[in-house]
């Protein structure tokens, strides 16, 4: 994909999300005990052979670009293109308070205008998913597309879900026709999972033309209506995906690390997801501790009961304390005879010995980051 560039809209994210994004973007939520979600994008375009890439930003993204720092950790990093973080508040073309993707790809044509390449790729960061984008280009190539976008019937991305992703209406022969935005029933659909690809100067058209008439939506007001004045062709991803658009989303999702064959399927069977390496030692499980059915970051120091929880780096779970079905993220103190179900406790948070912190698997539980529970 040497022809081709790549843009990341790393947005806030969905307010759904709550204190989750109340200091960071949604693309640099914790994923699996040492990875941050935007790993996985970032991967994808790296092992898809994409060589440039412009990572779009709006709030909170300060965290995130620490952690993305030159691209070296994905081999993004080069005298002549790499990682570009386009952060919000520069050339003097707006607020940088995007209204959304459309928006910011009009605030940020600068960078797209002196791409050399012929295709632009499309991401956004709330999907969680791999995929080699080699096969979206030939597909979209092979088909004569204008524009081709990728696609799951994975029933997880739409169920339950508030905000009501797109819903492809997909011809027999794979053309796109339009698309629904209602609730989804268990018949399930088509699915956007938020990536697209089409030549550069047929974007700059279609943001520049929406943008001008004061539609900002990427999906609602630049990509639905190319599907009645352009070829619009769709690729099926088979495999995991998830999307990240409320607490229980999250939750969700990082609680599927559990099952050994999404681990599998994420982080081996399509390469490895590379992330910012921070040394630290092994896990420290001690004498009298009872573990099960649980993922752990390096350096964390265990002495209680953790059951069917993913505990990031650094965490200490002192003798005595009873954590279940929970997520406990980096840097987290929890105290002896602590007792936590149904919760997800962010990072530098400090649980007083004999605290309760108790949700249920519908409401659960948030513990703000930096936050101390007595």
């Amino acid at each position: 994909m040497k022809d081709t560039f790549a843009i990341v809209y790393a947005g806030h994210g969905n307010p759904l999300l709550g204190d989750l994004i109340a200091h960071r973007a949604v693309a640099a939520l914790p994923l699996a005990g040492r990875f941050r979600t935007i790993d996985v994008l970032l991967s994808n375009i790296s092992q898809s052979g994409v060589r440039n890439v412009g990572v779009i930003m709006q709030r909170n993204f300060q965290s995130l670009v620490e952690h993305i720092g030159s691209g070296d950790a994905w081999d993004l990093s080069s005298k002549s293109g790499g990682v570009a973080l386009l952060t919000p508040f520069d050339q003097g073309l707006g607020t940088g308070l995007y209204q959304s993707f459309g928006d910011a790809l009009f605030a940020k044509r600068y960078y797209i205008n002196r791409q050399h390449a012929k295709y632009a790729l499309l991401l956004a960061s709330d999907m969680v998913y791999r995929a080699d984008y080699n096969e979206l280009l030939e597909h979209h190539i092979a088909t004569g597309a204008d524009l081709t976008v990728l696609y799951s019937r994975e029933l997880r991305l739409a169920k339950g879900d508030p905000t009501h992703l797109a819903n492809l209406k997909i011809d027999e022969d794979g053309w796109v026709t339009g698309a629904e935005f209602g609730p989804v029933g268990s018949e399930g659909g088509c699915f956007n999972l938020g990536a697209c690809i089409m030549e550069k100067d047929l974007l700059l058209r279609l943001v520049e033309d929406a943008c001008a008439e004061g539609r900002y939506n990427f999906v609602t007001d630049i990509i639905e209506p190319a599907f009645g004045d352009h070829k619009v062709a769709a690729l099926e991803h088979k495999g995991y995906s998830a999307r990240l658009t409320s607490v229980k989303s999250y939750f969700d999702m990082t609680r599927d690390m559990l099952d050994y064959d999404v681990r599998r399927e994420l982080f081996y069977e399509n390469g490895p997801v590379y992330t910012r390496v921070m040394d630290a030692p092994p896990v420290r499980y001690s004498g009298g501790c009872e573990v099960e059915n649980s993922v752990f970051g390096n350096g964390c120091i265990i002495e209680g009961r953790v059951v069917g929880s993913v505990v990031f780096r650094g965490v200490t779970i002192e003798n005595g304390a009873d954590v279940e079905n929970c997520v406990i993220m980096q840097d987290s103190y929890i105290g002896a005879g602590a007792h936590l179900r149904n919760a997800i406790i962010d990072k530098d948070v400090v649980v007083h010995p004999g605290a309760r912190v108790v949700g249920t698997p519908d409401t659960l539980a948030v513990v703000r980051k930096a936050s101390i529970v007595e």
